[in-house]
Formats: C-alpha cells, sequence, structure tokens
C-alpha cells in the first residue's frame, strides 16, 4: 500500500512526494525480510550492469532505492523529472521471447523508474517513447532470492503535467493522465471514476442552520466545524486513501515555494499508516506500514525523507560532480533539537 501526491505553489514550483507501505523491512526492522533501502545516485554518462541489458544513462538521478543495485522505488533527475513505483495487482508480463517477437523493448519491472528518469527529461518525452516497451517476466534477482513486485508507474515533471504507466497489456503500458493523485490496485480508471461519488464534498464549512419543515430547523454541530468534508473515507484502503489525498491536497491555501515541503507533509499525514494497523491475520507479526515519507523539490531537485523508524529527515540535493553510483544511508534516529 502506498500514496503519492503532487502540488503546485502559486509560483508554480511542483512537489511530489510519496509513502511506501510495505509489509518488510527497509531500514534494519524486521530484519529477517529486509531489504536494504539507501538514497541511491546514479551519475550521467555511466553504463548501468542491469540483470538484464545495459544501457547508458543520459541524466543523473537520485532517490530511494535498494543498496548495492540499480533498483529505484522512487526517484528525480537533473532535469526535475520524478516518478515512483507502487502496487498494482492487476500487473502483467511477458517472455522476452514474446516481448521481441511484438517488436518491443523488454524491461525489468523493478528496473523501470531507474530506466526511465535515467534516460527522458519531460512526461512529453515518455509519452513519446513509452508504447515501445514491455515488462518481462523475469525476476530481478536479490543474490540467490528472486524478486518481482506487482507494479505501476507514476511520473511528474516541472511543467506540472502527470502521468499514470499501468503494464496491463500483457506487459506493455496503458496511458493515464495524472490528476494529482495515485495509489494502488484497482486500476487507475476506476480511481479517477470512483472520486465522482465524493462530487459534494468541500473545504466550506456549513454554518446555516437548514429549515427541515415548521416544526424543526437543523443547527449545525459546533457552527460546521469540518462539516464540508464530513463523508471523507477515513480507512486506509487503497480507494479511500486516493479520495483522502485527491480531496485534500486540491483544498490547500495557495503556499510559496519556500513552504512547498511542508505543504506536502501536511497532507501525507492524513494517509501515513501508523505501524500495527495492517496485519495480513491475527497469527502474522508483521505489519503494512509506512516504511518511509519522501517528498521532492522539483524545481530545486532535491528530496526530503523520514522513515517510520524516527521523526529525523535527511535531506539530498542531486550531485551532478558524481562520476561513479553512490549509496547513503537515511538518517533513522528521533534527532530533534531541543529547547532548553
Amino acid at each position: 500500500m502506498c500514496t503519492g501526491i503532487s502540488i503546485t505553489s502559486k509560483e508554480g514550483n511542483v512537489f511530489f512526494g510519496r509513502t511506501m507501505d510495505l509489509a518488510m523491512g527497509m531500514f534494519g526492522e524486521d530484519s529477517d525480510s529486509a531489504i536494504p533501502t539507501v538514497i541511491l545516485t546514479l551519475p550521467k554518462n555511466h553504463l548501468l550492469d542491469s540483470q538484464l541489458s545495459p544501457w547508458q544513462t543520459k541524466y543523473t538521478t537520485m532517490g530511494m532505492g535498494v543498496k548495492d543495485t540499480t533498483i529505484l522505488y522512487d526517484g528525480i533527475n537533473d532535469q526535475g523529472l520524478s516518478g515512483d513505483t507502487q502496487v498494482l495487482m492487476e500487473t502483467t508480463r511477458d517472455s522476452k521471447e514474446n516481448i521481441q517477437s511484438r517488436g518491443l523493448i523488454p524491461l525489468l519491472g523493478e528496473e523501470f523508474v531507474t530506466y526511465v528518469l535515467s534516460q527522458y527529461a519531460s512526461v512529453q518525452e515518455i509519452k513519446a517513447n513509452y508504447k515501445k516497451f514491455s515488462l518481462v517476466d523475469t525476476p530481478f534477482m536479490m543474490g540467490d532470492v528472486p524478486m518481482q513486485f506487482p507494479l505501476h508507474y507514476t511520473f511528474i515533471d516541472p511543467t506540472g503535467e502527470q502521468i499514470v504507466l499501468e503494464p496491463t497489456d500483457n506487459g506493455a503500458f496503458v496511458l493515464y493522465d495524472g490528476i494529482g493523485v495515485v495509489t494502488n490496485s484497482p486500476e487507475y480508471s476506476y480511481h479517477t471514476t470512483n472520486i465522482r461519488n465524493y462530487i459534494s464534498l468541500s473545504n466550506y464549512d456549513p454554518t446555516k442552520q437548514k429549515q427541515i419543515n415548521e416544526k424543526y430547523t437543523m443547527q449545525p454541530i459546533e457552527m460546521g466545524t469540518g462539516y464540508g468534508m464530513f463523508g471523507l473515507p477515513g480507512d486506509y484502503t487503497s480507494p479511500s486513501r486516493f479520495v483522502r489525498a485527491f480531496l485534500l491536497s486540491n483544498a490547500l491555501d495557495s503556499f510559496e515555494g519556500k513552504d512547498g515541503i511542508n505543504q506536502l507533509y501536511s497532507v501525507f499525514r492524513a494517509v501515513i499508516i501508523p505501524r500495527g494497523l495492517e496485519h495480513a491475520s491475527a497469527t502474522s507479526d508483521m505489519t503494512d506500514y509506512s516504511r518511509y515519507w519522501v517528498g521532492y523539490d522539483l524545481t530545486n531537485q532535491t528530496m526530503y525523507v523520514q522513515t517510520g523508524e524516527g521523526i529525523a529527515f535527511t535531506a539530498k540535493k542531486i550531485d551532478l560532480s558524481l562520476s561513479e553510483i553512490n549509496y547513503e544511508n537515511v538518517n533513522t534516529t528521533n534527532s530533534v533539537t531541543t529547547v532548553l
């Protein structure tokens, strides 16, 4: 379970973020199933040794990824293009032979964000090229362990244009224009239809009384505070998080670019999942929760990360001087500034 949200400042600066909600350790927690997760930076003009077919990067790319691999869960490149992966159970794949017979280029789903961000500068470029590719059914190998997640992908650039790519056509992609929010299954078309069920909600409080009949007039409770959003779903299912994220992010007051990350994080607080709320069964100790939150400032090409293990933030700007792949740990502590 994950949520992605984008917002835009009054100057036109775009901010994109996501929660990584996963029933698997990432920063040393739940160590029996942990995938070591770091800030991964790939330099431009670098030959990446993919497990499928190597490729040359065109742009410096930075994001949250798996240590000592080419996997990015999300990221940004030096052109300001940003993107992420999220679970989509309807994902399809095809064999390498079938893909090539269809005249398409096979890619590993776990490397797709890495490939796109290292190759393209804008959403328009992705739109012009996405039909060339298909996801292959070959798993990514983490040592001796095969790893394969059902995924879909979203990308957004500094113009604010956003797309969602879903590999539901035998590994090939269906494209949707994004509306600023993405979550998990069902397919994106479901979410953009379901949101219409909440058309009556607003960020305005109903402060006027309502006369029901000649005997009874209904008065708003507490002057109607918060009742404009009455009926907003509060659970953590994918459709509910989509509705909540969409309505809340579009109800923000206008803000300046310097406040963008703070505003983005304020919306995400409504969809960050605490540890313990989502167990697969009564006998399962593992819990699906927000292992990290990350926000990207597309204008300044800077990322901000907070893990579910601590309240400290780690910030990093793309380093254009790198000539080798770089891995950096994220601060997982409760480090704070104490005022005496």
